[in-house]
C-alpha cells in the first residue's frame, strides 16, 4: 500500500492539473533545417541520409568582437546565433549579412531554439528570453536565480532549459509562466534533452536526472562522474558520458521506489568494508563502457546503430548503440571538446587547435579536413550542404 502511494505521488504530484501550454510549438527539425543545439529535442545532431553533404570550401564568414561559445540555430533560410560580445543576432543564411540584432547583458554561453515565431535563450544574468524571429524584438522574459549557461529546449509548446540555481525550468513557451521547476543538487551548464515523457539533464551533483514532463516529479537519478555534456535520446534509452572516460546506457523507463537510495548505499557500505563481494548495481543501467586515461566532456551523437562521442585527447570514438562496444576510434590533432554531429554517412567534429574533420561514419576514415583561426567551440551544424561551425576566436565559419 506505501508503495502504491508513493508511486501515486510520484507520478501525480501537485502539478498533475496543470493546464495544457497554450501551443504546441517546438523546436523540432524539418528538412532543411537545425532549430536548436544538437538539432533536436533528443539531442541526436543527426542529419539523415539524403541531405548534401558540404565538401570543405569556405562560403563566408562572420566575426564578432568576442568569442563565441554557442552553436546556431538555421531556420528558414536564416541563422540565429548568441556571441561573446552581448549581442543574439539573425543573419541571412546565405550571405552572412546581419537581418537584426538584440542587445543582451553579457555574453552568452546558450544556444538559441527556434520555435513557432520565437527564438529561446538563456542569459548570464539569469533571464530566459523569447524574441520575434523577425524583429529581435523582446517578447517575454522569466527570471531564474542564477546564470545560465544550458541551451533550450522546445517541446510540444513547452521550453525546458537549467540555471545556475541548481533547477530544471519548464515554461509556457508562448507567455513564459512557470509550469513546474525540478530541484537537483548542483549547478546545472549543460542543456535539458526532451522525448515525450521525459526530461533528462546532467548536473554538478554528478547525476543524470531524468523528470517527468507532466508533473516535474523526479523518475530516476543515476550517479555518473563530473560531466561536461548533455545527455542524449534514442527509444528508451538516454545516453550520458562523463569525464571519467565513461560513456553510459541508461534505461529511462526506470524509476527509483521508496527507500532504494538508502538501501544501495547500506550495500555500498558494506562493499567498502569487505562485507559484499560486489557493489551494489544502479538501476536502469543498459551497458557501460570505459575508456581509461580518456576525459568526455561533449554530447554524445546518435546515428544508426552508431554512438559518436570525442575526447579532450583528440579522440573520435564510435560505439555500437546497443551494446556500447568500441566499432573504431579517429585520433585528431588536438583535443575534442565540441559535440560530434552527423550528416548521412559522414561525423563532423572540429578539435581545439581549430581543425574541422569530415570522418567516414561506418569506417572511421578520414575524408578532408578544413583549419579555422581558433579552437572550435561548437557541434558543427549541417543544413542544405553547408556547415556553420563557431569558434572562440569569436567568428562564425560557413563551410560548403
Amino acid at each position: 500500500l506505501g508503495v502504491g502511494a508513493w508511486l501515486a505521488f510520484e507520478n501525480i504530484g501537485t502539478t498533475r492539473f496543470l493546464p495544457p501550454p497554450a501551443s504546441s510549438i517546438g523546436s523540432v527539425p524539418t528538412q532543411g533545417d537545425w532549430p536548436m543545439f544538437q538539432r533536436d529535442p533528443a539531442h541526436t545532431a543527426l542529419v539523415p541520409d539524403g541531405a548534401p553533404v558540404p565538401e570543405g570550401e569556405l562560403k563566408w564568414r562572420f566575426v564578432t568582437q568576442g568569442p563565441i561559445f554557442s552553436s546556431p540555430a538555421v531556420v528558414g533560410g536564416r541563422v540565429y546565433l548568441s556571441t561573446g560580445d552581448r549581442r543574439i543576432v539573425a543573419l541571412d543564411g546565405e550571405s552572412g549579412e546581419v537581418i537584426w540584432e538584440h542587445r543582451v547583458s553579457g555574453p552568452v554561453n546558450s544556444s538559441p531554439a527556434v520555435a513557432g515565431d520565437l527564438v529561446f535563450i538563456g542569459l548570464r544574468d539569469g533571464n530566459v528570453v523569447a524574441l520575434n524571429k523577425d524583429t529581435g524584438d523582446l517578447q517575454w522574459q522569466f527570471r531564474t536565480g542564477g546564470p545560465i549557461h544550458s541551451s533550450p529546449a522546445v517541446f510540444e509548446g513547452v521550453v525546458y532549459v537549467g540555471s545556475g540555481d541548481e533547477r530544471v525550468y519548464s515554461l509556457d513557451a508562448t507567455t513564459g509562466a512557470e509550469r513546474w521547476s525540478y530541484l537537483t543538487g548542483g549547478r546545472i551548464m549543460t542543456a535539458p534533452a526532451v522525448n515525450g515523457d521525459v526530461v533528462a539533464v546532467t548536473s554538478q551533483d554528478r547525476y543524470i536526472h531524468i523528470i517527468d514532463v507532466g508533473t516535474g516529479n523526479r523518475r530516476l537519478d543515476y550517479l555518473t562522474s563530473d560531466t561536461g555534456g548533455s545527455p542524449s535520446f534514442y527509444e528508451n534509452v538516454v545516453f550520458a558520458a562523463d569525464q571519467s572516460g565513461a560513456v553510459r546506457a541508461i534505461d529511462w523507463r526506470r524509476r527509483v521506489l521508496p527507500f532504494e537510495k538508502a538501501a544501495r548505499w547500506m550495500r555500498t557500505q558494506l562493499f567498502v568494508w569487505g562485507l559484499a563481494d560486489a557493489p551494489p548495481r544502479q538501476k536502469g543501467l543498459v551497458w557501460s563502457f570505459r575508456a581509461p586515461g580518456e576525459s568526455f566532456v561533449g554530447t554524445p551523437a546518435v546515428a544508426g546503430h552508431h554512438l559518436y562521442v570525442g575526447s579532450r585527447s583528440g579522440v573520435l570514438f564510435a560505439l555500437n548503440r546497443s551494446t556500447g562496444e568500441e566499432e573504431w576510434t579517429f585520433a585528431a590533432d588536438q583535443g575534442l571538446v565540441a559535440s560530434p554531429s552527423v550528416v548521412g554517412e559522414t561525423v563532423f567534429v572540429g578539435d581545439e587547435g581549430g581543425v574541422l574533420y569530415a570522418v567516414d561514419a561506418t569506417t572511421g576514415e578520414l575524408r578532408w579536413r578544413f583549419e579555422v583561426d581558433g579552437p572550435i567551440s561548437s557541434a558543427p551544424v549541417s543544413v542544405g550542404g553547408m556547415l556553420y561551425v563557431t569558434s572562440l576566436d569569436g567568428t562564425l565559419y560557413v563551410i560548403k
